[in-house]
């Protein structure tokens, strides 16, 4: 199954550019706890990784690279990562709490809420897939990859999830790999994907270069 094989890429990639992941990973919790500098830091790491799936050359210089760029639009796609989810919980508690007819809109917003979800593990590497990036399409394609491919990106979180227990249980990694593992593995579904639609690279050793 893709999924299983997306997987052992994540893996693989991480294992190949180890320092890398664990440097990225330690400025991701520097740059988040800062908060004013969270939403460069988490452009440029996925900046990054996004090269790293793409199977293109990769050093930390690439973090800065990325961080400096759409400023703007990092911003407004961060604050919509951290602001929704919390918004469109404390709806659903609203809706479900009052009954009535209101359940109806509680449970359209909870299926939202699923959606939002799985399709967010795309927003970062769609962002940096495009040439210019557009968060309406950003928004929009997220969204279609996970209503066409539901079993693929459902596994993809599973998996991101099995990351995050692992590093809990281990403590170490939480630190060192885990903000690295978790980003790279995004980027590697939504390639995934796009190599199955001839929209990206295909690994070397498959394509023969």
């Amino acid at each position: 199954m893709k999924a299983f094989t997306i997987m052992g890429r994540t893996i693989k990639g991480a294992y190949e550019e180890f320092f890398l992941i664990v440097g990225l990973s330690v400025v991701f919790w520097i740059g988040t706890l800062l908060v004013f500098t969270a939403p460069m830091t988490w452009v440029g790491i996925n900046h990054v990784a996004n090269r790293i799936a793409n199977y293109k050359r990769v050093d930390f210089g690439f973090f800065w690279e990325g961080a400096k760029q759409h400023i703007g639009r990092g911003v407004l796609l961060w604050l919509l990562v951290i602001a929704a989810p919390p918004i469109m919980v404390s709806s659903i508690n609203f809706y479900l709490t009052n009954g009535g007819w209101l359940v109806v809109p509680g449970f359209i917003t909870l299926w939202l809420l699923v959606l939002s979800v799985l399709a967010a593990q795309y927003f970062y590497p769609l962002f940096w897939q495009q040439i210019e990036p557009n968060l309406k399409l950003v928004l929009r394609n997220s969204f279609l990859l996970v209503v066409r491919h539901p079993l693929y990106t459902f596994l993809m979180l599973l998996f991101q999830l099995l990351l995050v227990v692992i590093s809990v249980a281990l403590v170490v990694p939480v630190l060192l790999l885990l903000p690295g593992l978790v980003i790279l593995s995004h980027n590697y579904a939504l390639v995934g994907l796009l190599q199955e639609m001839d929209m990206a690279p295909q690994p070397p050793q498959m394509s023969g270069t």
